[in-house]
């Protein structure tokens, strides 16, 4: 053997024990995507081995005959992904893996060979690197056609960002938790008009501001009842000023929040009309004499709003406490309006004409809290619905808009929702969307019935 085939062949091993290195670190490889898979391990061994490819060698060729092998492989997992439909059907990345490997160790097999059966002649390595190198090519263009295709599949989806996408099961494909399909396109101004319409039946249907007020009442009265459980379960000494004063607080801490929330009602509804519904001057104006008049009419929800202003702005314990144990009726809680304290408060009172002070004056005893709360809520109801046909003047155009909507779907069962942008593409099977509310297509369907 002359000096050249012995370095050739010290060659051909160490690229021997480069590949099987390779090889041996493609069980640390994880992931969920077979074509991820086959293409990392081809983009990897490139780049090992890309700078030794300088000559066609022996050792060159079992660089490039694994090339070839992960090129091929990659073909196949690709188009595999592209041309079967079930999932169930496609490669894995276990399958992927075990592919590559195979490939590669045929690949070291023949290589192995050649040390003890002698090198292949310069002719032979020729012909082989010719053989193998159409062979890539053939598989990159392959590769590449497939990747034109869907870039061509994207391509129109971008221009293709509205419509009608349906997320539902397929029963007959149980390994799928849910499949995204794209019913039919909309224009630009189609969507608006649903997505608007939808939107303000939802608002209305919601009726945050009002719900926020209801969801403070019960954790206002979520907190007494747990104080009532302690008092008559013995849980609670009145004795314990610790833990009589914890529970105060607890309760100061419920009746300042619902108290905001009356507030919060009334300041986000105008700031909404104005700058989220863009409603004209003499609409918001509306709104304001609504809430004008409520305070007017209701003496518990004007002076609530006024207790709010002294619990904030003045002192936090401006209203009246009392637990009271006995053995012959059941425990009580007790919260009243501190007169005295407001009075004082709202001695000079020029920003709310709408608080007459001497009604304060001219009760023989402190109000209680609870029984205000208690009247104010029912008719908060009522007051809502009076902003509402002012808020939300064309409901019955928007129903109808939004029954237009659900006919787009075709009567199909899933979960209804509005494509937001580029549609769906073997490689976006979930496109960007919002859900539709079914609250709100339920009341669109049954508007005016």
């Amino acid at each position: 053997m002359s000096d050249f085939d012995r370095e050739e062949a010290a060659r051909v091993q160490e690229w021997i024990e480069r590949l099987e290195a390779f090889v041996a670190s493609l069980d640390g490889v994880e992931g969920d995507d077979a074509v991820d898979l086959a293409h990392d391990a081809f983009e990897a061994w490139q780049n090992l081995a890309r700078s030794s490819l300088t000559e066609q060698s022996p050792s060159a060729l079992l660089i490039f005959e694994a090339l070839n092998v992960l090129a091929k492989v990659a073909v196949i997992v690709a188009v595999d992904w592209v041309e079967t439909p079930d999932a169930r059907d496609r490669h894995t990345p276990d399958s992927a893996q075990r592919l590559v490997k195979d490939g590669l160790e045929g690949v070291l097999r023949a290589c192995k060979r050649w040390l003890s059966t002698g090198l292949p002649s310069s002719e032979d390595v020729r012909r082989r690197f010719a053989e193998a190198a159409a062979e890539v090519q053939e598989s990159m263009c392959a590769m590449s056609e497939r990747s034109a295709e869907m870039d061509a599949q994207d391509a129109r989806a971008d221009v293709d960002p509205y419509g009608a996408i349906l997320i539902h099961n397929v029963p007959e494909r149980p390994d799928i938790a849910a499949v995204f399909t794209k019913i039919c396109s909309f224009t630009e101004e189609d969507n608006t008009r649903y997505a608007e319409a939808h939107d303000r039946l939802r608002r209305m249907i919601d009726s945050e501001l009002s719900q926020h007020i209801s969801d403070e009442g019960e954790r206002l009265c979520d907190v007494l009842i747990g104080v009532l459980t302690e008092l008559r379960d013995r849980q609670l000494s009145l004795n314990d000023f610790d833990a009589v004063d914890e529970r105060r607080r607890r309760i100061r801490s419920a009746l300042i929040s619902f108290t905001a929330a009356l507030q919060i009602h009334e300041y986000q509804t105008v700031r909404g009309a104005r700058q989220i519904l863009g409603l004209e001057r003499s609409e918001v104006d509306k709104i304001k004499e609504l809430f004008e008049e409520f305070k007017k009419k209701s003496f518990e929800y004007r002076w609530l709003e006024a207790l709010r202003d002294a619990l904030q702005h003045g002192d936090i314990n401006a209203f009246n406490w009392n637990f009271k144990v006995s053995v012959r009726s059941e425990p009580e809680v007790t919260i009243t309006v501190n007169r005295a304290f407001l009075l004082e408060f709202f001695k000079e009172n020029r920003k709310k004409p709408w608080l007459n002070q001497r009604e304060l004056e001219n009760l023989t005893s402190d109000p209680s809290v609870l029984h205000m709360i208690a009247s104010v809520q029912p008719v908060i109801g009522s007051l809502q619905e009076k902003l509402d046909k002012i808020l939300y003047p064309d409901i019955a155009h928007d129903a109808a808009t939004v029954r237009e909507l659900i006919s787009r779907f075709e009567g199909k069962e899933g979960v209804c929702c509005l494509q937001t942008g580029p549609g769906l593409t073997r490689r976006r099977l979930a496109p960007p969307h919002s859900r539709l509310a079914p609250r709100v297509l339920a009341f669109a369907e049954n508007y005016g019935e």
